[in-house]
């Protein structure tokens, strides 16, 4: 009997607008009437959850930057962080220039100020109010509390989402865990080995007195494969990547048809 929902955000929760429709809203709140537990999982940093507690009403625990970093909505506290070292983010960075000589890179930090930090040619894929600092790549990972490495290949390199992707993992193959969570963006994201959305939901459900067999977890982008391939039961919006409805065991409307809400009357009703 499923007692733990987990729920990737963008593209799966949110709306392609990035809103929060009032079907899901109820949901949510269907969710935790009923007793049972709620988590959300996402690539975005923790800089961008704000914004989700005040759309969403839900002030628990989220695990940020693909599973690296376990967040507390009500105290804006980091739990928890599986933090990559400057040898292993070097090492990568190395591997990926063996592939794009002009590859760009940026990194997510486990700290609630300058978060983000990005090189001198690394294009962000939001703009920001204040234009996060640019350091060197040795200098990123001099503040040794790096959770999660991008990169983006130069606009020489001829790539798509999925292609840059596989490139990537053949170069980085046992160095770091490495998936995508745009189509449309072509960039990698990059974790220790190891950590994922699937191993973070592991250890949060094992935490809370979860078993497999009783956890939910739906997304749409490879980056959401891990934990759905995980759960006791896996669900995939129709707007997902092909590669999350191969692995899927259920199948719900897009993100824009309120998907959450059917897997919510879905798991309250069998």
């Amino acid at each position: 009997m499923t007692r733990f929902i987990a729920s990737d955000l963008d593209g799966t929760l949110l709306q392609s607008q990035g809103t929060v429709s009032l079907e899901n809203q109820a949901a949510i709140q269907k969710v935790l009437a009923e007793g049972l537990d709620l988590i959300f999982v996402t690539g975005r940093p923790t800089r961008w959850m704000s914004e989700i507690a005040e759309m969403t009403g839900y002030r628990g625990l989220v695990l940020c930057a693909n599973g690296a970093v376990h967040f507390d909505l009500t105290t804006n506290e980091i739990v928890h962080a599986d933090l990559m070292s400057g040898n292993i983010g070097l090492l990568a960075a190395e591997r990926l220039r063996e592939i794009d000589p002009n590859i760009s890179f940026a990194v997510e930090l486990a700290r609630t100020s300058t978060e983000f930090l990005t090189d001198q040619n690394y294009r962000p894929r939001w703009e920001t109010k204040t234009p996060p600092p640019k350091v060197s790549v040795e200098e990123m990972f001099d503040t040794e509390i790096v959770v999660k490495f991008l990169a983006r290949p130069s606009e020489q390199a001829v790539h798509d989402a999925d292609s840059f992707l596989a490139a990537a993992d053949a170069a980085l193959n046992g160095i770091v865990d490495i998936t995508h969570s745009d189509i449309h963006d072509v960039l990698i994201e990059m974790s220790l080995l190891g950590v994922n959305k699937g191993t973070g939901l592991a250890r949060v459900a094992k935490d809370r007195g979860f078993t497999q067999a009783q956890v939910v977890a739906i997304g749409d982008m490879p980056n959401d494969i891990p934990m759905i391939q995980w759960a006791g039961l896996g669900a995939a919006v129709a707007n997902a990547h092909e590669r999350v409805k191969e692995v899927a065991d259920l199948h719900l409307p897009t993100n824009d048809e309120h998907a959450f809400a059917h897997l919510v009357d879905h798991v309250l009703n069998n």
